[in-house]
């Protein structure tokens, strides 16, 4: 029987400039870079919080080939949905404005508390939340 989710996938042009965008912006720290053999790289990075679930930094111009590299390479910018929890929207939305970081909302108020969303260097849509306090 599976118990959990322990990663998710997202399709990159570049590991370096996906690393630098998850990890200098985001807060995201490397959880695993290891070199695959044939110019192939397992890059994965977890929030500080969450070592138990890591997300693949995929590059498919080096995993794959033909037909499934060309669908894989259309997908970038158009994955689903991310969905984050902050404590700090007020200072996530500071880092993402400083970042310049394309933002297809600004921070909303909820009933449950507030959200933001906003696009990756790729265009893959993040929503970000933050529960009320108490």
């Amino acid at each position: 029987m599976i118990t959990r989710v322990t990663h998710a996938t997202c399709y990159v042009r570049d590991e370096e400039e996906a690393l630098k965008f998850y990890r200098d912006v985001l807060g995201f720290e490397v959880s695993n870079d290891s070199s695959m053999g044939e110019n192939r790289r397992w890059l994965t990075v977890s929030t500080p919080g969450q070592r138990d679930f890591e997300l693949v930094l995929y590059n498919p111009y080096t995993w794959l080939e033909g037909e499934a590299q060309q669908k894989a390479l259309g997908q970038i910018g158009s994955q689903a949905m991310t969905v984050l929890a902050t404590d700090d929207m007020d200072g996530l939305y500071a880092k993402l404005k400083a970042h310049r970081v394309k933002l297809d909302t600004e921070i909303g108020q909820q009933p449950w508390g507030r959200d933001l969303s906003f696009r990756d260097l790729y265009g893959n849509a993040i929503y970000v939340v933050e529960p009320s306090k108490g």
